[in-house]
């Protein structure tokens, strides 16, 4: 009777990766601080921040890689790591793909990824070698070795390998980078497909903000080693928490404004705090006439000839660069020296001198403190 290799992970509906109050120091440094969050089943998570922000570190605790300085690590209801309790890194059943992707040179593929089966019988192990083969459609390549394959392929082996001893959770850090623009957007979409058809629980360390958008499920934005604002690509891009959440996905126009009475005021013109974005606060009980940031991304202003309706703004373009699918246009705002930057599609021309209106869409409007750039 044929075996049957069931690749997905074992983990029950109900269980989770749980990160409770977790610490780590190196010396007197922070390098992870007092950070909470969890991955449901299945879910696919980016540690999302600048180098230096703690996300690598978070996944070598995650791994066993490194002890925590305090706090607790569990899977469902398993500690795999408390002030009183340590299972080891290779007790974990975590898969984990370096960056560089650490294929042993020595072995061929089918070898490379049998070598975390050890505990399958032999018989169990060439199903799961060749079922994990065919997922990441490398079945042809299986007695080739590393330096044979490309960039992409490799990535792939390293993904396969991973994946072979059925992990509760695979761990991936930043495993796209080393691959050129065109490749990468393949292999990341490859990758994907992969682990939402394996129901994979995943989290993926990465410094791009383009591609945690794309893949995750959740965001776990990071600085100095703490959780600047966690949610779905959807509410971290379009409701930032702070100055510092939103210019990290795009360029943001900061213009200085003063709110008081629920009334907006800047070089801009004057808004109704229901013009603006709605999960917006502010809060005026304490600060009248406060000063803070009115901030806007460039892809939400337009620019015309004529004014579209009276909340348009008098501008002059200051520099224009055509990027092929859009332009990049700078413009300053009349009787200021503000300048703001605009990017999109316009019908209207862009020339440097050319008087044209503003206007901003005040829905994809933010608010902010003049101090939560760095938080």
């Amino acid at each position: 009777m044929k075996m049957i290799i069931n690749l997905h992970n074992g983990m029950s509906d109900m269980s989770a990766l749980h990160i409770q109050n977790l610490s780590k120091k190196f010396g007197q440094q922070n390098a992870v601080y007092d950070t909470s969050w969890q991955a449901k089943r299945g879910e696919i998570v980016c540690l999302l921040g600048h180098s230096g922000c703690g996300k690598t570190t978070m996944l070598r605790l995650i791994a066993g890689l490194e002890s925590p300085s305090a706090g607790q690590i569990m899977f469902g209801d398993r500690i795999l790591w408390s002030n009183t309790h340590h299972v080891a890194a290779e007790h974990r059943n975590i898969g984990l793909v370096f960056q560089d992707y650490a294929l042993f040179p020595h072995l061929n593929v089918f070898e490379n990824i049998k070598f975390g089966l050890n505990h399958f019988k032999r018989e169990q192990q060439k199903q799961i070698a060749d079922d994990v083969l065919k997922h990441v459609s490398l079945s042809q390549h299986a007695t080739k070795y590393p330096h044979m394959l490309s960039g992409g392929e490799q990535q792939r082996i390293a993904l396969a390998r991973a994946l072979a001893p059925k992990p509760d959770v695979l761990l991936m850090d930043e495993p796209f980078s080393n691959l050129d623009r065109r490749l990468r957007d393949r292999i990341r979409q490859d990758t994907l497909s992969i682990l939402r058809d394996l129901g994979t629980t995943t989290i993926i360390v990465t410094h791009d903000p383009e591609e945690a958008l794309h893949i995750a499920d959740q965001i776990i934005l990071m600085h100095e080693g703490q959780i600047i604002q966690s949610g779905t690509p959807q509410q971290l891009y379009e409701t930032p928490n702070s100055l510092f959440a939103a210019e990290y996905f795009s360029a943001i126009n900061q213009i200085p404004c003063v709110v008081n009475h629920n009334v907006l005021k800047s070089a801009c013109g004057q808004l109704e705090f229901k013009s603006i974005n709605p999960e917006q606060r502010v809060d005026q009980s304490t600060s009248p006439n406060a000063n803070y940031l009115y901030c806007f991304r460039p892809y939400h202003v337009t620019l015309s000839v004529e004014p579209q309706n009276q909340d348009s703004i008098p501008v002059t373009v200051t520099s224009s660069d055509y990027l092929g699918h859009q332009m990049l246009v700078k413009v300053q705002i009349h009787s200021t020296s503000y300048i703001i930057h605009a990017q999109g599609i316009f019908h209207c021309p862009t020339h440097v001198g050319q008087a044209l209106f503003m206007c901003i869409q005040p829905q994809q409007s933010f608010i902010f403190a003049k101090d939560s750039a760095t938080p």
